[in-house]
């Protein structure tokens, strides 16, 4: 009983609480019916009518059914994030498309440490969008110089890895290439202001396909020199938007902003843009981090579609479509033409994109239909892994379309590789000009803009002289080429800004065309500067590449320059890809050598092409494979020989007579040379510019055996320029042929005076341990600089000589003797 009377009280006092709750419960009812019933009663004493009741109705029931289905994806999404299983085997039904469980490796472990510093990485963000974004937002425009981040909660939900996949192929052994498949259903919540309005999002949720790339890998920590972030394709995104942004969270409006959002996201980090984050600052092999080569350009050929369902049905319409189409590749966006009243459009539009990725981007296609007025209609989408095309060149296919009932339409694909040797560009422009009828504006050449650095800009005072202080410039670069015009970011107060940002334009000719560069002030909207730099100008330079400082004219400060690393790229479609792997390898050079790197030509199948005079100038900056470059005209060669060198005879296939290259066919396999110690292939050509003699060494063929166990050897060059030996150079070593390939660069600083007097000696050695009793030496090359024509770069084969101390000097071929 005493046990009785002491629960009692509890339980009165929980009935109490249950009265209270009931009663507010009741009291809110009743205002709430009480408003309605006031409402209904001044619709009808204002006589309004009654359908504007039903239009507001039909409103609210339309965005409740709307906010509930969003958060209704937003807590599977932040179930999913914790705990995935579970949730998805208990609701296979509802199983949204997007949901899939890739066939690739699993990283819990890797989600769990994420779990454990989500915290810390929330006040990291936290901070870098308070002070490091928050500033670029407010000087990107004028009209964002009030926006300022009131909240940011990241919430207690990490990222999700669904799986990661370690690319092992096609790529280098010097980078690590991840494909993390992110998931992002996050209860985030982010406010901020801009001029006095409030607004926010909330319960943010992103998927997507992320790529990091670690390269290039070194023997120091942290092991890679820098790490490239960015998404292969647009990633899926979505949200809740809070306060005044509130508003426009409806059906088609909503539309329209996850568009912008998504557009400013792929401007950030969708191909080709990216996150590049250098790891070690002093390493000379980050070129690639830094200047990124893309893998080719792809030209889309949407010709047209077939059986696609109609979608203007109505009274006053035909039963028919007016379709276009839509195609997309990460940030790059197309529209064909519209075609009115039809289910079977021709369009013959031809686009060009350029393709970072091959092995990972997608081409997405969206069939639409045109309505003015509303919201256009999807009639069908399809899309097209851009490897295939790459494989095979060319690709002509009709793709179903998706989520319709029927529907087809066809693509025609074709890869263009890009290639440096300047002597294919007429071949190139004469293909495009066939097909201008299609589309007048094709390209054929590629340029990769590196925009660097600017000095001794001019300060504020010569821009503003009412002003007798002197302040720095906050100064942006305009870029344009053809239509392509493009603008660097805005470098606040300096007069030594650092941009480093990368443009790329496609070029219809670079014999006509010139890229135009403007300096501008962003303050007082005045240009500082401007400099023409033509295209055609690059043909004559060393592997088409450009780097230095250009001085500014029209400037108020005579001593404004700009640097800026210009790369230019013939298109080709016959070029192998194994050229290209290889010309994508010589782009870095050990340490010890150059950046620059020019490649070997074959003297197996070599062959000679006869293009204009613009582009045989060309030919000293491209002494490269010519395999696809076909023979339009043969001359005889003289016979006779310079003394001491032995020269394979020539068969048909000889140089032009007035080509800047000079090229010699290797002998047959089964020569060693006149000693029979094998031969060595050589590239000579002196740069004025940079008062460098440049050698590039090819290959050696037919080198003695010097390993007793395999009868193979482990070559690698020495290289000294005499009399002295101050300047000593070494290939890498090539492991177990006695065919070694090298395509490596090397530069010896003499004055062009000197050049006369001076021997370069090649030394072939291989490489041997300390306790071995292998052979190290192989043999040595002297070649004579006394009649080596500074005006042209030349390519010969020399025997490699047994005596190291008693080799006797020979002399490159005269003018005559070729």
């Amino acid at each position: 009983m005493a046990d009785a009377n002491k629960e009692s009280p509890k339980k009165l006092k929980k009935k109490t609480a249950s009265d209270e709750t009931q009663l507010l419960y009741l009291v809110t009812k009743y205002f709430k019916l009480a408003g309605v019933t006031l409402a209904v009663w001044l619709v009808g004493w204002t006589r309004f009518s009654p359908s504007w009741l039903l239009l507001g109705l039909v409103l609210y029931l339309w965005k409740e059914r709307h906010v509930k289905q969003r958060h209704r994806r937003m807590k599977m999404m932040q179930q999913i994030a914790e705990n995935e299983k579970e949730v998805i085997l208990a609701t296979v039904e509802d199983l949204p498309s997007w949901v899939h469980f890739p066939d690739r490796e699993r990283a819990e472990w890797f989600n769990q440490i994420i779990d454990q510093v989500w915290p810390f990485i929330g006040d990291y963000v936290r901070d870098l969008l308070m002070t490091s974004i928050q500033e670029k937002i407010q000087t990107s425009h004028a009209q964002a110089a009030s926006f300022k981040f009131l909240k940011i909660d990241l919430g207690d939900i990490p990222p999700r890895i669904g799986s990661i996949k370690v690319n092992t192929k096609n790529v280098r052994r010097d980078e690590i290439y991840m494909d993390i498949d992110l998931m992002y259903g996050s209860d985030a919540d982010i406010e901020m202001r801009i001029k006095g309005m409030t607004m926010g999002i909330k319960d943010l949720h992103v998927r997507g396909e992320l790529r990091v790339i670690m390269r290039p890998l070194i023997s120091r920590m942290p092991l890679f020199g820098g790490i490239s972030v960015f998404f292969l394709n647009n990633p899926t995104l979505d949200f809740n938007l809070t306060g005044m942004a509130n508003a426009i969270d409806m059906p088609g409006l909503s539309d329209m902003v996850d568009t912008i959002i998504q557009e400013q996201i792929a401007a950030l980090m969708v191909l080709p843009n990216r996150i590049d984050v250098p790891m070690v600052q002093d390493l000379a092999s980050l070129a690639r981090l830094k200047y990124p080569l893309p893998d080719g350009v792809l030209r889309i050929h949407v010709v047209g579609a077939k059986e696609l369902i109609k979608a203007d049905v109505g009274l006053m319409k035909k039963g028919l479509s007016d379709p276009y189409a839509v195609v997309r590749m990460g940030a790059y966006k197309f529209k064909t033409q519209v075609i009115n009243n039809t289910i079977e459009p021709t369009w013959n539009s031809i686009f060009e994109t350029i393709v970072d990725a091959k092995d990972g981007q997608v081409l997405d296609v969206e069939v639409r239909d045109e309505d003015p007025g509303s919201k256009d209609d999807s009639i069908g989408t399809t899309s097209l892994p851009i490897s295939s095309a790459a494989e095979k060149g060319t690709e002509d296919t009709w793709l179903p379309l998706e989520d319709v009932k029927t529907g087809r339409i066809n693509l025609k694909l074709e890869w263009m590789y890009l290639s440096k040797n300047a002597l294919i560009l007429e071949k190139t422009i004469k293909e495009m000009e066939l097909r201008n009828k299609l589309n007048p504006d094709l390209s054929s050449c590629l340029l990769m803009v590196n925009l660097d650095s600017a000095r001794e800009l001019p300060k504020d005072n010569y821009l503003m002289r009412a002003k007798k202080t002197m302040s720095e410039p906050s100064p942006y670069v305009k870029l344009s080429l053809g239509q392509s015009k493009f603008e660097s970011g805005i470098k606040p107060d300096t007069d030594e800004p650092r941009w480093e940002q990368n443009f790329r334009f496609l070029v219809h000719n670079p014999n006509l065309q010139t890229l135009e560069l403007e300096v501008w002030e962003s303050k007082s909207k005045t240009r500082i500067g401007n400099l023409k730099v033509p295209l055609k100008n690059l043909l004559v330079e060393p592997d088409l590449i450009v780097d230095k400082f250009y001085n500014l004219v029209n400037s108020p400060s005579p001593k404004a320059q700009v640097r800026m690393r210009l790369c230019l790229r013939v298109l080709t479609s016959e070029i192998s890809q194994a050229d290209i792997e290889e010309e994508e390898e010589e782009e870095e050079t050990p340490v010890e050598t150059l950046q620059s790197k020019e490649s070997s030509v074959d003297p197996v199948a070599q062959q000679s092409a006869t293009p204009a005079d613009k582009t045989a100038k060309a030919a000293p900056a491209a002494v490269k494979k010519v395999e696809v470059v076909k023979v339009e005209k043969v001359n005889k060669v003289s016979s006779k020989l310079p003394e001491g060198q032995l020269i394979p005879p020539m068969d048909s296939s000889t140089p032009i007579k007035d080509a800047d290259v000079r090229q010699r066919k290797s002998p047959s396999s089964n020569q060693g040379g006149l000693y029979g110690r094998g031969r060595i292939q050589i590239t000579l050509r002196y740069s004025t510019q940079r008062q460098n003699l440049v050698a590039v060494v090819h290959k050696c063929v037919n080198l003695i055996p010097c390993d007793t166990d395999d009868n193979l050897a482990d070559p690698y060059i020495k290289m000294y320029l005499l009399p002295d030996k101050s300047n000593k150079k070494k290939t890498t070593i090539i492991k177990n042929t006695l065919n070694p390939v090298w395509d490596e660069t090397f530069e010896f600083p003499v004055k062009q005076a000197d050049l006369s007097s001076k021997t370069l000696e090649f030394s072939v050695k291989n490489d041997t341990s300390f306790y071995t009793s292998n052979k190290k030496f192989i043999g040595i090359a002297q070649i004579e600089l006394g009649n080596m024509d500074q005006t042209k770069a030349a390519t010969h084969w020399f025997d490699l000589q047994p005596d190291e101390d008693e080799c006797k000097p020979v002399s490159l071929p005269s003018e005559t003797d070729l």
